[in-house]
């Protein structure tokens, strides 16, 4: 509670002030900061919600990298250069007038994505997926049909790995609906509307570029809720436990070979020849070895058990690499 002033400290303060010792303006305290808003851009998504799918692409750039390295056959780096929210007008209006956006069905959310792909990147994977070197400095004009159905070939499997980046917070499948080269055409979302993108910068061999993958928030709103750290950690505990049962049980069922070995002999070759039916050859006496696979890793005892023959484990043979 602020402090109350006396008859005579606020005549005191009048007098200076009439008497120019004190500016008025001295005396006024900034009591809050004031912020702008643009009713118009509504910001739907917290910070935190923005660090989830940032870390959710970041799961998938790192297989986006794999898969189109492998398929390429070149270097390939992808890094998530910003994740933002703006309007879907701001995301139209930031890309080239000819340009290649990949659209794709989101399910189970009944919604939309597109992936635009600057042309420089978008010719560097055709000349590489033909043969070429990489290099996109001759190309201009729109895709060929062949190229087209190359770009919805490589980018439908490529999405595949999508749901594998989403598989903490949601099961979706994601499809390759058509493919666009004038943004004009493409209405995914009214103007105003918000909508999350993710701008990848891409180097393919020597060439640099940018995709950028645009998330309507129509899209986005069912899984909302579930975009909060805690949650996250939560989820990838239990994904970390599930997959660890999973390749327990995958071990336990694996059949491996365990014989045991009565014991050996060397013969001559002359003998070995001269073997008849009836013979009897000496082995070496001592404890039977069980190998596993073909490495010796116990020693034991013959006998019976239930009427079958049996062996009792005497002790574990140690190898280099055990723990011991």
């Amino acid at each position: 509670m602020a402090d109350v002033l006396s008859q005579q400290e606020i005549d005191a303060l009048l007098s200076a002030i009439h008497s120019g010792e004190l500016q008025a303006s001295e005396m006024t305290e900034k009591k809050e900061n004031v912020k702008v808003y643009d009713f118009k851009r509504a910001m739907r998504y917290s910070k935190e919600q923005l660090r989830s799918i940032t870390r959710i692409h970041e799961n998938f750039t790192r297989l986006l990298t794999s898969y189109l390295s492998a398929q390429l056959r070149t270097f390939v780096q992808i890094e998530i250069d910003l994740v933002d929210q703006v309007t879907y007008h701001e995301f139209i209006a930031s890309i080239p007038s000819k340009t290649i956006l990949n659209v794709f069905e989101v399910k189970p959310m009944d919604g939309k994505m597109v992936m635009e792909i600057n042309p420089q990147v978008a010719y560097a994977i055709l000349e590489r997926l033909l043969g070429g070197q990489g290099d996109p400095a001759t190309r201009t004009g729109s895709l060929t049909e062949i190229e087209t159905v190359l770009m919805k070939k490589i980018f439908s499997q490529a999405f595949s790995y999508y749901k594998n980046a989403w598989e903490n917070i949601e099961n979706i499948n994601v499809n390759w609906e058509a493919i666009e080269s004038n943004s004009q055409f493409l209405q995914l979302a009214s103007p105003n509307d918000t909508v999350i993108i993710i701008v990848l910068h891409t180097t393919i061999g020597e060439i640099s570029g940018r995709m950028t993958l645009c998330l309507p928030h129509l899209t986005v709103e069912p899984v909302l809720p579930k975009l909060s750290s805690h949650l996250w950690l939560s989820s990838m505990s239990r994904t970390n436990v599930s997959q660890e049962e999973k390749i327990k049980k995958k071990i336990d069922a694996v059949n491996v070979p365990v014989i045991a070995e009565l014991g050996r002999a060397t013969l001559p070759v002359s003998e070995l020849l001269n073997l008849q039916v009836g013979d009897v050859i000496g082995i070496d006496a001592g404890k039977l070895q069980v190998k596993v696979g073909q490495f010796t890793r116990f020693l034991g005892n013959p006998g019976i058990q239930k009427g079958h023959y049996a062996v009792q484990i005497d002790h574990k043979v140690q190898t280099e690499g055990d723990e011991r």
